[in-house]
């Protein structure tokens, strides 16, 4: 299952703010989006009301805010997100976690809001999510949030627990859930060489020359680079999904991609399938190692990515 990360509810003003205010939580949120993304990105952003309607003050809305011509970038971010409202996730995904047989509140003494219903907070904690918070007040900045739980148990009985549940307002609350959240979506490829044979099923934006094929192969299970791998081939294949259905003029990584300079470029040209020399200039790094990804960008004859190289640094050896 992807990332999932839940808005939560209580954070959303619904007094009084100034527009600028309004404004500053809506780039905010596209920016710890942005952020998240780097970790998967094909995240589902969950939410209790169409994310258009999501209130940042009273008579703003990201609709409202986005028709009087501000912030018309982020809200057309926001578009290539994968979202769902209400918060109800298919009960294929929910597996054996039913959210019918739990309700979260906030703790009793919680500085905003003590005892209230948190449906966005309870739902990261129950699915081993991320909350995402509009930093509307100071108890929607903490990294972890603790809420009560109140759960039926086997024999009908009501189990009582305390429960935090992660927490994020700013791409600096990601970085610092990044390892845990990492940890949750450990890819189950054992091997380059099973990310190779299902490339089709999971990758199915790229296309792969010929030379690349002995290169993620040649992958091991415990590889640091395998993971890194999977996680930039990934966000190459949901930017190129994203900019099919957006039909934007470009691609928007979750990344830094940038073209080969002017003196390195000859050794970006490689063979195509066809048999045409190219030269694959886009490309992005595989942290922490001397290594990259290299790709081109096509629009024809359908919007796709070309990867031409995944290994060390061209030149270096």
């Amino acid at each position: 299952m992807p990332l999932q990360l839940f808005l939560n509810e209580l954070s959303a003003p619904h007094e009084l703010t100034s527009r600028a205010i309004s404004v500053s939580y809506l780039r905010q949120l596209v920016a710890t989006v942005r952020k998240a993304r780097e970790i998967d990105s094909q995240l589902i952003l969950n939410s209790d009301v169409p994310l258009t309607n999501l209130p940042l003050g009273e008579g703003a809305t990201i609709a409202s805010i986005r028709n009087d011509g501000e912030c018309v970038e982020e809200s057309l971010y926001l578009k290539t997100v994968n979202n769902r409202a209400p918060l109800m996730l298919p009960a294929a995904e929910a597996g054996d976690r039913d959210p019918g047989l739990c309700e979260y509140r906030l703790r009793p003494d919680a500085p905003l809001r003590s005892g209230e219903v948190a449906l966005g907070l309870g739902y990261a904690h129950l699915f081993d999510g991320l909350g995402l918070s509009l930093p509307s007040h100071d108890v929607w900045i903490e990294r972890l949030i603790e809420l009560d739980l109140a759960k039926l148990d086997p024999n009908g009985g009501i189990v009582n627990e305390r429960v935090a549940a992660r927490n994020a307002d700013s791409p600096t609350a990601i970085t610092d859930h990044a390892g845990a959240l990492l940890a949750t979506l450990a890819p189950t490829l054992i091997s380059g060489e099973a990310l190779w044979e299902r490339r089709l099923e999971l990758l199915p934006n790229l296309i792969f020359i010929p030379r690349t094929r002995a290169q993620i192969c040649s992958l091991l299970a415990g590889d640091p680079l395998l993971e890194q791998t999977w996680l930039k081939l990934r966000g190459i294949n949901q930017a190129i999904e994203a900019w099919r259905i957006t039909q934007s003029p470009y691609p928007m990584f979750p990344f830094n991609v940038r073209p080969e300079s002017r003196s390195r470029r000859a050794l970006a040209e490689f063979e195509d399938a066809e048999g045409n020399r190219r030269i694959f200039s886009d490309h992005c790094d595989l942290a922490p190692t001397e290594a990259r990804i290299h790709f081109i960008v096509e629009s024809a004859p359908q919007r796709r990515a070309l990867i031409g190289h995944v290994g060390r640094k061209l030149g270096i050896g």
